[in-house]
C-alpha cells in the first residue's frame, strides 16, 4: 500500500487525495484485469506457468532461472502461488530493475559490466 501511495502522490504530502486516488484506482483496476486474464485456472493466485506466461506477454525475455527466482521471492508463503497484490509488486520491481538495467547498458546489447 504504501509503495502505490508513493507512486501517485503527486505532491510527495505523504497522502494521497481524491484525483491521486482515481488514479491508483485505475492502476489497479488494470492490473485486476491482466491478473485475472493470466490466472488461467481462475485459482485467485498466479502459478509460476501462468506467471511466465504473463511476462512473456509483457515482453520480458528472461531465462527461466531468473523467472523463478523472481516468482520464488514473491511466494511468500512458499505455496507456489502468488496473490493478486504479490504479482503486482513483482512486475513493479522488475520493471523498476529493467529501468536500471537499460541504464548502463549503453550500447543497447542487453549486457553490461559492472566492477565492484
Amino acid at each position: 500500500v504504501k509503495m502505490m501511495i508513493r507512486m501517485f502522490d503527486t505532491n510527495r504530502s505523504g497522502t494521497i487525495g481524491f484525483e491521486e486516488f482515481c488514479g491508483l484506482w485505475g492502476f489497479l483496476a488494470a492490473w485486476r484485469s491482466l491478473f485475472d486474464r493470466f490466472d488461467t485456472d481462475k485459482s485467485g493466485n498466479i502459478q509460476i506457468d501462468e506467471y511466465t506466461n504473463a511476462l512473456v506477454a509483457f515482453g520480458y525475455r528472461l531465462s527461466s532461472q531468473f523467472v523463478e527466482l523472481l516468482f520464488k521471492t514473491y511466494d511468500k508463503r512458499g505455496e507456489a502461488a502468488i496473490s493478486f497484490d504479490l504479482f503486482v509488486q513483482s512486475c513493479i520491481s522488475l520493471k523498476r530493475m529493467t529501468d536500471v538495467f537499460k541504464k548502463y547498458d549503453d550500447d543497447r546489447d542487453g549486457y553490461i559490466t559492472l566492477s565492484l
